[in-house]
């Protein structure tokens, strides 16, 4: 049907039974006809794989998988007050620090809130009694410390016989002669030529200057191995190390010096001095030896007066990877 225009020009377009056009088909742009296009190809490729083995049977591929939860995480949607640790997101753990920088976890030291409980140790687990329950397992135990000791002093003693053998040798071969010739060395006359051999004044000066010589060369060993590695040859075969008690970091010249004359001030008076004067420092000796029996850190008096602590070098080892990045 033949329909006349507003100008009167007549159209060929075809005119519905309500007398209205019919309206014109829309436009598909070409950009959208080819992302169509790659859409239907997509669902085809997928149904030609086949369904998601992650899928149960049955069910629909999601738009989106979520995350698994990850043991000490928050989960999707948790709120902040019911976070691990009662914090905010990215923030130190109580008990674990996972998400602790390197700078802060090598801060962290033993016996602070918030640190480990060390080498496997479950929290809040007590062993042994009284002080020893209490103490933090970084910490060198008492009996470490007493072998690498001995340790040290046989060292000391092998040193300063060595340079005084010849003295020595000739005291031996006095007191062997003695012993030999009587049957009974607890007998008076055998007690009184031993002690005519020990007060002769050549073998008193030899006995004391070997005497000498022996804490002298412990003064050296101990104050030097201490400032510079913080360790003798008896706390390294013991895995143990000195470090400062406030913030276990290496110990200097003054902390180390400290340290070893207090030490050494009981046995040397016991040993050097005469009685009745030689009795105080051997009950200083005997006080400074067994104070880590009864003290929580395991301190001798001589780390107290320098502010020292003896630690295991695992634990150090094992601040020491936790602090590091890589």
């Amino acid at each position: 049907m033949t329909q006349h225009d507003e100008t009167g020009t007549a159209t060929d377009q075809p005119v519905l039974p309500s007398g209205q056009p019919p309206s014109r088909p829309q436009q598909t742009p070409l950009g959208s006809q080819q992302s169509a296009a790659a859409d239907q190809q997509a669902d085809q490729a997928q149904a030609a794989a086949g369904p998601s083995p992650y899928l149960e049977a049955g069910t629909s591929v999601p738009q989106a998988y979520l995350a698994p939860p990850q043991p000490g995480q928050p989960k999707y949607g948790m709120p902040p007050a019911t976070w691990p640790g009662g914090g905010q997101f990215g923030a130190v753990s109580g008990q674990q620090g996972r998400q602790a920088g390197p700078q802060q976890a090598g801060r962290q030291g033993f016996g602070q809130p918030g640190s480990p409980p060390g080498y496997g140790r479950p929290a809040g687990a007590r062993t042994g009694f009284g002080p020893a329950a209490r103490r933090d397992p970084a910490i060198a135990a008492p009996w470490e410390r007493l072998l690498g000791s001995i340790l040290d002093w046989i060292i000391i003693v092998t040193l300063a016989t060595l340079a005084f053998i010849s003295p020595l040798l000739q005291i031996s071969r006095q007191v062997q002669a003695v012993t030999t010739r009587y049957t009974d060395p607890n007998s008076p006359v055998a007690q009184a030529a031993l002690d005519a051999i020990k007060r002769d004044p050549s073998n008193e000066r030899a006995l004391l200057f070997w005497t000498l010589a022996m804490f002298g060369i412990a003064l050296v060993y101990y104050w030097l191995q201490h400032a510079v590695w913080g360790a003798t040859i008896g706390k390294r075969a013991l895995g143990t190390r000195v470090v400062s008690a406030a913030d276990q970091s290496k110990i200097g010249v003054r902390a180390a010096g400290i340290r070893t004359v207090a030490f050494l001030v009981g046995p040397a008076v016991a040993l050097v001095l005469v009685k009745p004067y030689s009795i105080p420092g051997g009950l200083l000796w005997l006080v400074d030896t067994a104070l880590p029996l009864f003290d929580p850190r395991a301190q001798c008096l001589h780390d107290k007066l320098a502010g020292t602590i003896v630690i295991r070098q695992r634990w150090l080892d094992q601040q020491a990877r936790s602090a590091s990045p890589w």
